[in-house]
């Protein structure tokens, strides 16, 4: 895989270009995590108690979710993991796969984990706080990592 300096003296158009999809898929990200938590604050409040711990596990998440999204459908990338290429493949055998990808499901489905995640970490809150938002933190940095390794990958597409 050739490194980014590599990359970006190759084809000068590679940095800026990469720097748009990566601040669209952060964009993105932000704006998926801010509507899960707004709609979760209007409709299952308790969920939103986890507190910035929880807003963390979904955006990272989202970041995962969304950077997937750009690096399949719009550079192409293959998913390395396996459970992910099975959403992406189920959401190309789907009418919509030619007007919208295949990267909305991953990222509807990566979005319900979180909430999942949420649902079950919730009721440890009363009992160990601590203990909670540290599984929270882990989720939450279980999606960041992979997010940041794609958005790392856009300017070698």
């Amino acid at each position: 895989m050739p490194s980014l300096a590599s990359a970006a003296l190759a084809d000068p158009t590679v940095l800026p270009s990469a720097l748009i999809l990566a601040v669209a898929a952060v964009a993105g990200a932000l704006a998926a995590s801010g509507a899960v938590w707004g709609l979760l604050r209007a409709y299952r409040p308790a969920l939103t108690a986890t507190g910035r711990s929880g807003l963390f596990a979904v955006f990272g998440q989202a970041l995962d979710a969304v950077s997937t999204l750009v690096g399949v459908d719009v550079l192409a990338f293959t998913e390395r993991v396996t459970a992910s290429r099975a959403v992406l493949e189920a959401a190309g055998a789907l009418p919509t796969a030619p007007a919208l990808g295949t990267g909305w499901l991953f990222v509807l489905v990566k979005l319900g984990l979180a909430v999942a995640v949420l649902a079950l970490v919730r009721p440890e809150l009363d009992a160990t706080p601590a203990r909670a938002k540290t599984l929270l933190l882990m989720a939450g940095t279980v999606g960041l990592v992979p997010g940041v390794s794609n958005l790392l990958r856009f300017p070698v597409a």
